[in-house]
């Protein structure tokens, strides 16, 4: 069994260490914080509210945020893999694969 990955590391089923792992940071680590749901939920009805009387206001705060987010992204994923956090776990995390977010982000984060 020696140098049989899915056998020893039980990447199909929760069983081995991978799997151990990968199941600890999707139910623990990666549930948003309470408050923070609470923030992202005051924020899409405080825009939502102010698409009604203010419609260019709610853009100019939407393209705020589009202007923040991949730099918050970025800094967010280069933390991450700092903290030894895996690809896939990122791409999951990020609603995406393993490859699409290493393709978007290893080229400006090391390790």
């Amino acid at each position: 069994m020696w140098g049989d990955v899915t056998a020893t590391e039980g990447e199909e089923a929760r069983t081995g260490p991978f799997a151990d792992w990968e199941y600890h940071v999707t139910t623990t680590e990666g549930l948003i914080p309470r408050d923070v749901e609470q923030l992202l939920t005051t924020l899409q009805d405080r825009i939502t509210e102010l698409a009604k009387t203010s419609p260019v206001t709610a853009l100019r705060a939407i393209a705020r945020l589009q202007d923040t987010t991949p730099t918050l992204a970025l800094a967010t994923v280069r933390t991450a893999r700092e903290a030894m956090v895996s690809w896939e776990a990122i791409g999951t995390a990020l609603g995406c694969t393993r490859q699409s977010a290493h393709e978007r982000y290893a080229r400006h984060v090391s390790g």
